[in-house]
C-alpha cells in the first residue's frame, strides 16, 4: 500500500506535530532544506542561475528556505515575489533569513525575462490548498514557465506543481515540473492517474519527523499498488479442472441494454473462472452467444418491458441455478422495477458471494430503507456503484458524499458483511474500517459499458475463491490496467469498453508477477 493524507488530514497532522513541540517555522525549515536537498541530488547548481518564484504563503516560505540552501550551495539565487510580500508569520521569518548574496525581485516582467535564461526554476506559488483557477495577472508568467519548461529549463515543484489542486489533481492552467518535492506525504493529486501531466519526478520531503505523531495519526490513508495484488488473486492448481476453477451465476441484461450482458460475460470468462453462466431473456441469450460463446445459458421469461421478469417461478428456477455455482453477480444492463427487486431481494436471502451493480442498486434504492436490507442479507455483498446509483442507494444528492471520494460516509457503517466499490476517478473500497483508494485506469473508462467489465472480472474472482474485499481490490486494478494497455493502442478517446477484456490477459501477467 502506498499511504498518502488529504490536504485536511494534512493541516491536520502540522497542528498535531505542532502540538508535539515541532514547531511550525521548524515544520518550513525542515521542508525548505529537504527540498533543496532533493533538488541538488537531481541538479548540482555550484555557479548555476536558480529562480524561485515564490507565492505570498507558506509555500512561498518554503521556497524561500530552498533558495537559501541553494544560495549555500553555489547557486546564483534570484527569489521573485510573485505575488507581493509575504503573509504569513513563517514566510515572513523565512524571507529575512535571506542572506545577502540571494538576490530578490518584486518585478513581475523579470521574472518573466529570467525563466528562459535560468538553469533551474523552484516552484513555490501555490501549495496544494490552492482552488480554482490561477489569478489573472499570474497567466503570462505561468505560460512563461510552461514554454521555458519545454524548451529545456528544469522545474522543481515544491509539494504540487502550482495551479494543481491537492485533493483532486484538476487544474485549468499549471506549471508542469521536472521534479516535484512533496512535503511531509503524498496527496492525492501526486497518485491520480493523470498525473504524469504535471508530476515529473516525484520525492517525498520531510517536515521534521516525530514518529510517535505520525505512527499514531489517524488521518492515514492507503493508496493500491501493483505489489498488493499477490494476495488478492485466488491461487490456481496446475492439477485443477473447469470445476475447480469456480462457477458464476451472471444474471444481467434487458432488451434495451443486451450489450451490458456481452460485455460482463465476456470480462468473466476471462477472469480464470471455469464456468460462466449467464441468466436472461432469450434475445439477450442468443446476442451475448454471438459474441461469448464460452457461457452457457439460463432462459429467463421475458416481461412487459423486455427485462428479466420477476414472478416466483422465474426466482425459484434463478435461485435453483445459483445453487450449483459459487458466486452470483446481478444487475447489468437490468432495468430497475418490482422485477428486478423482487429479484435482488430473492438473492440477498442466498447465502453465496453476491456482486450487485446498476439495474440491481437502482431497484433496491426503491426499498424505504436499502442499508437495512443489505445489512440483514444472509451473503457477503459487493457493491459497485458509480456516483449516480450511490446517491440514489442512499437518498443523498450526488454532490453531497458522491463527489468526495474521501468522505467516511462511504463505509456505510460497521461489520465486513458489506463491501462497497464506489467507482470514479478515484475508485474507494470499503468493508468496515477497511478502506483503500485506487487512483488507476484513464478517463478512456468514462463511457457507458465499462462498468459491466468490472463486474464480470470481480464476479469471476468471487466464483473463483477470491474474498470480496480481495475479489474488489484485484477486479478494480485489473480493470484499470487493462485500461490503461488498451489507450496505449487505441487512444482515450478511441477506446471501447468492449475491448478492454482483450487486455485482460496483460493485466494478469504483469499481476501474476507479484505472486508468492
Amino acid at each position: 500500500m502506498i499511504p498518502f493524507v488529504t490536504t485536511a488530514g494534512m493541516k491536520e497532522l502540522e497542528r498535531q506535530l505542532h502540538c508535539a513541540r515541532v514547531s511550525y517555522q521548524e515544520m518550513m525549515e525542515r521542508a525548505g532544506q529537504s527540498a533543496a536537498r532533493h533538488i541538488l541530488e537531481y541538479w548540482p547548481m555550484g555557479g548555476k542561475r536558480a529562480l524561485v518564484l515564490c507565492g505570498k504563503g507558506n509555500n512561498g516560505g518554503d521556497g524561500f528556505v530552498a533558495a537559501r540552501c541553494l544560495a549555500e550551495a553555489g547557486a546564483s539565487v534570484l527569489v521573485a515575489l510573485v505575488q507581493g510580500e509575504p503573509a504569513t508569520p513563517e514566510s515572513r521569518t523565512a524571507f529575512a533569513q535571506l542572506p545577502p548574496a540571494v538576490e530578490v525581485t518584486r518585478d513581475p516582467a523579470l521574472a518573466v525575462r529570467e525563466l528562459a535564461e535560468a538553469g533551474l526554476v523552484v516552484d513555490a506559488i501555490f501549495g496544494t490548498g490552492f482552488r480554482g483557477q490561477v489569478p489573472e495577472e499570474l497567466e503570462p508568467l505561468f505560460w512563461a514557465a510552461r514554454k521555458a519548461g519545454k524548451g529545456g529549463v528544469p522545474i522543481a515543484a515544491l509539494d504540487i506543481p502550482s495551479g494543481v489542486e491537492g485533493d483532486t489533481g484538476l487544474y485549468h492552467r499549471c506549471i508542469p515540473a521536472t521534479l516535484t518535492v512533496c512535503m511531509g506525504a503524498r496527496k492525492p493529486a501526486h497518485l491520480v492517474n493523470w498525473a504524469g501531466e504535471y508530476l515529473g519526478e516525484l520525492a517525498v520531503g520531510s517536515i521534521g519527523a516525530h514518529p510517535k505523531v505520525e505512527d499514531a495519526f489517524p488521518g492515514w490513508l492507503e493508496a493500491m499498488d501493483r505489489r498488493d495484488l499477490g494476495q488478492c488473486l485466488p491461487r490456481r492448481s496446475h492439477t485443477g479442472h473447469k470445476g475447480t476453477n469456480g462457477r458464476l451465476l451472471l444474471v444481467a441484461g434487458s432488451r434495451q441494454y443486451p450489450g451490458a450482458a456481452v460485455l460482463a460475460a465476456s470480462a468473466a470468462v476471462r477472469s480464470g473462472v471455469g464456468y460462466v453462466r449467464l441468466a436472461s431473456t432469450s434475445r439477450v441469450c442468443k446476442i451475448v452467444a454471438g459474441h461469448c460463446p464460452e457461457a452457457i445459458y439460463t432462459i429467463c421469461p421475458q416481461n412487459h418491458r423486455g427485462g428479466i421478469d420477476g414472478g416466483e417461478q422465474t426466482v425459484s428456477a434463478l435461485l435453483g441455478a445459483a445453487q450449483g455455482v459459487n458466486a452470483i453477480a446481478l444487475g447489468c444492463g437490468m432495468e430497475p422495477g418490482p422485477d428486478t427487486l423482487a429479484i435482488v431481494r430473492a438473492f440477498l436471502r442466498q447465502e453465496k458471494p453476491l456482486l450487485l451493480d446498476a439495474g440491481a442498486i437502482t431497484a433496491l434504492g426503491e426499498e424505504p430503507d436499502p442499508i437495512r436490507l443489505l445489512r440483514e442479507a444472509a451473503c457477503p455483498v459487493v457493491l459497485t456503484p458509480h456516483p449516480g446509483e450511490y446517491a440514489r442507494l442512499t437518498g443523498t444528492e450526488p454532490g453531497e458524499v458522491g463527489n468526495n471520494p474521501f468522505a467516511p460516509e462511504h463505509t456505510m457503517g460497521e461489520g465486513t458483511k458489506i463491501t462497497l466499490l464506489r467507482k470514479g476517478c478515484v475508485t474507494g473500497i470499503f468493508q468496515g474500517e477497511r478502506r483503500v483508494w485506487h487512483f488507476g485506469g484513464c478517463d478512456g473508462l468514462a463511457k457507458g459499458g465499462s462498468g459491466d467489465v468490472l463486474t464480470g472480472i470481480i464476479g469471476g474472482l468471487l466464483a473463483q475463491g477470491a474474498a470480496p474485499w480481495d475479489a474488489a481490490r484485484a477486479g478494480v486494478w485489473l480493470h484499470g490496467r487493462a485500461a490503461q494497455l488498451c489507450a496505449r493502442d487505441h487512444s482515450r478517446r478511441g477506446m471501447v469498453p468492449s475491448q478492454l477484456a482483450d487486455y485482460l490477459g496483460a493485466a494478469f501477467l504483469e499481476a501474476e508477477q507479484e505472486e508468492g
